[in-house]
């Protein structure tokens, strides 16, 4: 029987699947559209969570990132360019990359388009376990900001 993140990979997958053939139909009804892009999953998706947890499960140096715009530096993407969400997101009109969860360059603004809770060792390495508690945390936010609660 399959775990639950890679249940939940699959469902996330099927999830942008429908939404892409909606986009397109949508796009010529004028109707709802995708806005964003959510990732969980494992090094096959991770876009840099791991560059901010302490386990040696990263990609944060040369080739890794190579293709990418600037390819000077790793990007902490397990992959010398995009990644298949970043493919998805430009594809339904979001932006080309999406932004790790954990990078300090991004933030809630930046996660209303799409973000990455992946992380490389997901299971393997207790640091990586994380993930689910990362979109615990801005679901929370989400919650506090339409209903106007902040919690302290």
């Amino acid at each position: 029987m399959a775990s639950p993140l890679v249940r939940l990979l699959l469902l996330l997958l099927l999830l942008v699947a429908a939404a892409s053939r909606g986009a397109a139909s949508a796009a010529k009804a004028k109707a709802a559209r995708v806005t964003a892009v959510i990732v969980f999953g494992d090094s096959t998706v991770d876009t840099g969570n791991n560059n901010q947890i302490g386990t040696p499960l990263r990609s944060d140096f040369p080739p890794y990132g190579r293709d990418m715009p600037g390819g000077a530096r790793a990007t902490g993407r397990f992959g010398n360019g995009r990644l298949a969400p970043d493919f998805m997101s430009e594809s339904l009109g979001l932006p080309p990359l999406v932004p790790a969860y954990l990078d300090p360059a991004y933030g809630i603004a930046d996660f209303a388009r799409g973000v990455c809770f992946a992380s490389a060792g997901t299971g393997l390495d207790n640091a990586t376990a994380g993930v689910l508690e990362y979109f615990s945390e801005i679901v929370s936010c989400c919650v506090e900001l339409l209903t106007g609660v902040v919690h302290f």
